[in-house]
């Protein structure tokens, strides 16, 4: 899958608008190419406002046209998420640590309110509170693994490739929207081995 690293400040003012990431949001769970005037009426927005952010969004290589249809004999143009990761470069010591690091717990924030508002709903809706069934829709691990460098390459590799796997919408398939946080935690990275003393 093409990454795409927002390196400039301009790209990430783009990227961060709150509006701008409602917009790819609703592109991304539709599962469906959408036009202009579709996300307005999600959104709650002008038809205009929408083809603005979309024309941004499209300047950072995240959202594409999918198609045209005449429809009523007017084009209508279809667009949807491009199948890319975005990198924000966090590692970097740059001027936009912050806004970056904002970015980052807005968006894990937003994750953890839908999958918390998903959960309360089909509880709500479910005489069987059963929860092997609620974790059908969803769940929330933490905890440590141990792992050697090798163990720790293999996670990031199946993490990454089963993901590219299933970007694309398909017949019979749902939307599952994910935050992943995996990190080395030992206390004093070292050239791969225990810091036990």
């Amino acid at each position: 899958m093409k990454k795409i690293e927002l390196t400039t400040k301009e790209e990430l003012n783009i990227y961060m608008s709150h509006v701008r990431q409602q917009l790819l949001h609703q592109l991304s769970i539709s599962g469906t190419p959408m036009t202009p005037k579709m996300l307005a009426d999600r959104l709650g927005i002008s038809a205009s406002s929408t083809q603005h952010h979309i024309k941004k969004l499209m300047s950072l290589g995240l959202i594409e046209l999918d198609h045209t249809e005449s429809i009523n004999g007017i084009t209508a143009s279809f667009y949807k998420p491009a199948q890319v990761t975005v990198q924000i470069g966090l590692g970097r010591d740059d001027d936009l640590v912050q806004q970056k690091d904002a970015l980052i717990q807005d968006s894990m924030a937003q994750v953890y309110d839908g999958f918390r508002k998903r959960m309360k709903k089909r509880a709500d809706l479910s005489v069987d509170r059963n929860p092997d069934e609620l974790r059908k829709l969803g769940d929330i691990l933490t905890g440590v693994a141990y792992l050697d460098d090798n163990e720790s390459q293999e996670l990031m590799h199946l993490i990454d490739s089963y993901i590219e796997k299933h970007t694309a919408p398909g017949a019979g398939r749902h939307p599952w929207e994910y935050a992943l946080i995996a990190y080395n935690a030992e206390e004093e990275l070292s050239g791969g081995g225990s810091t036990n003393e």
